[in-house]
């Protein structure tokens, strides 16, 4: 059997183990020796999950965590956060499934996203798997504890941490030596103070004028911040727009993620689009600006578990067309996002578009006068 199951792609090999897992096993009270933490996210919602890991450390100070992770996102967690350990898991990859297995059993799982994932957890060898009720019933089917959404707004980062099953979050709050830096990357960060302007996102739908941007980084300037333009491989073409003379530098397409770290944890500023390197500066602890077109600001933070650090969030509030209630297969009223594809936008992105500069001004003062 298991050198059939070997033979196997990864969603067959995936439901093969499930299956011959068998029935759930709930797992002690009080102390559970093993957690798997399973789910295929992107790197903005993977790092939307250290709410959750830290309060799994909390309540079981004893237990090994493991997460499955995308390969890419790897070098974040060289330093095991919370102690966790991370599994490489690419759908693509059919080695990902005994990678996982092999730091197996788990006593519990937790399903952070979409329920299909339970049927992963099972596979991995996971005794119980615990996860938002959503999706189609053969995905719910892999849970064995399926828990219904919250019915009023709560912030994505605590609605996973929720998931941990403590609802006790007093004095939980992120400190820096929870997470040690990657090891050292290439990039040789500015002497004097700076700001980095995070240009890209993964949707145009995301994208701030030009123009604005140019305003913004020399209004920085006047403030004595030397101005870092940042963008991902392919967006190099934002930061020259922004800067066509060449008098901010520019770093577009040449940082990997552990460049991106230590270039966020000493930046004096961020201010970036909804995207993952706005979460990545949460964890180093950076002040920062989010500008949310589609996105809802709301459902993002401010999160009481990063009080520590001045943020603001600068949207265009009630957006007819951020009119999509799903995230994660569940619908909730409170949720309001647009998750459209550009060629799907028929008002010309101005969810985003109409951010206007002077919003983004008073967020730099504010943030900048905030104390650290």
């Amino acid at each position: 059997m298991a050198r059939r199951a070997h033979r196997l792609p990864l969603r067959a090999r995936v439901a093969w183990h499930a299956l011959m897992r068998g029935r759930g096993h709930r797992p002690p009270a009080g102390s559970v020796p093993s957690v798997l933490i399973a789910h295929n996210l992107l790197l903005g919602d993977t790092l939307m999950l250290t709410p959750l890991l830290a309060r799994l450390r909390r309540r079981y100070p004893d237990a090994r965590i493991v997460m499955t992770c995308a390969p890419g996102f790897l070098p974040l967690y060289e330093g095991r956060p919370y102690g966790v350990v991370t599994s490489a898991f690419d759908p693509r990859d059919p080695r990902s499934l005994a990678r996982l297995r092999a730091l197996g059993p788990f006593d519990l799982a937790i399903v952070p996203a979409e329920s299909r994932h339970g049927w992963l957890a099972r596979a991995a060898g996971a005794r119980w798997v615990r996860g938002y009720a959503g999706g189609a019933w053969h995905y719910r089917a892999s849970l064995d504890e399926a828990w219904p959404a919250p019915d009023r707004l709560t912030t994505l980062p605590d609605m996973m941490a929720a998931l941990a099953g403590d609802p006790n979050t007093a004095e939980e709050r992120f400190d820096t030596k929870d997470w040690p830096a990657p090891g050292p990357g290439r990039f040789t960060r500015p002497d004097a103070p700076y700001a980095v302007l995070h240009l890209g996102a993964g949707s145009p739908l995301k994208y701030w004028p030009a123009a604005h941007w140019q305003a913004v980084a020399m209004a920085l300037a006047r403030r004595g911040l030397q101005v870092v333009l940042s963008a991902g491989t392919g967006q190099e073409g934002l930061a020259h727009a922004v800067d066509p003379d060449g008098r901010f530098q520019n770093v577009a397409g040449q940082l990997d993620l552990r460049d991106m770290w230590h270039l966020l944890a000493a930046a004096r500023l961020l201010i970036s689009l909804d995207t993952g390197i706005a979460h990545l500066a949460r964890v180093t602890a950076t002040p920062s600006i989010v500008l949310f077109g589609p996105g809802q600001a709301a459902l993002y933070g401010p999160v009481a578990f990063y009080a520590a650090t001045p943020y603001r969030a600068v949207t265009r509030p009630d957006m007819p067309c951020r009119n999509e209630t799903v995230l994660f297969e569940s619908s909730r009223p409170w949720i309001a996002t647009c998750v459209r594809r550009p060629r799907d936008c028929a008002f010309a992105a101005r969810c985003s578009t109409g951010i206007l500069t002077e919003d983004v001004l008073r967020a730099v003062s504010a943030v900048l006068a905030a104390k650290l």
